[in-house]
């Protein structure tokens, strides 16, 4: 299933490349790093577990597409890793999932070589640490640690010099990362992005 999603979102990636190469279009690469935190509204289990503050680095990959030239819309794919630090049961546990994320942002240019933009983010879990499920599994009979798909935010500023692009963001999910059902809420992540790009077409 998730090799089909995959294949779909980049079949539709070059469907719209195809489309729109005439209409203002740009294509690129982009690489960087991820900053991410877990926290967490425990609820009735928060004896047993509780947000650390701690920050997990992670990579960031993939290719950008932008549609409009002063006000734009700019589709991504993008592979990330993510993840954080929680309390469970008085220990530290530092974990990390892999995501292909789909940012759909809308963005405006300024003074030629500034930009902003922000929007929503749906994200699919690639693949997720064992170690959460085995420091869980005795407080929960749920299989499945992290949700398949969520859905996010990012938003931020960028600047392009020299013909590289360099963007910082602030991402973050909206609804829950977490398939525990232990309690509203459980799990959300939250973070900062940096990544630098290039324009290849």
């Amino acid at each position: 299933m998730k090799k089909i999603a995959v294949i779909t979102l980049f079949s539709l990636f070059g469907l719209f490349t195809n489309t729109f190469a005439q209409k203002n279009f740009q294509l690129g690469i982009k690489g960087g790093v991820t900053f991410n935190q877990i926290y967490t509204d425990a609820g009735s289990f928060g004896k047993n577990i509780s947000q650390s503050y701690d920050t997990k680095t992670g990579y960031v990959a993939g290719i950008w597409t932008r549609f409009g030239d002063k006000v734009y819309l700019q589709p991504e794919v993008l592979l990330a890793q993510k993840g954080g630090t929680i309390d469970i049961q008085g220990q530290k546990l530092k974990f990390s999932y892999n995501n292909l994320d789909v940012p759909v942002l809308v963005g405006f240019k300024f003074l030629r070589i500034f930009r902003i933009n922000a929007g929503p983010v749906a994200s699919f879990k690639l693949s997720e640490d064992q170690k959460l499920k085995d420091a869980l599994k005795d407080l929960t009979s749920n299989d499945e640690t992290l949700k398949n798909a969520a859905l996010g935010y990012q938003l931020g500023v960028g600047v392009k010099l020299l013909g590289i692009n360099f963007d910082l963001r602030k991402v973050g999910s909206l609804s829950e990362v977490s398939a525990l059902n232990l309690s509203n809420n459980q799990f959300k992540d939250k973070g900062w992005q940096f990544t630098v790009g290039f324009k290849i077409l």
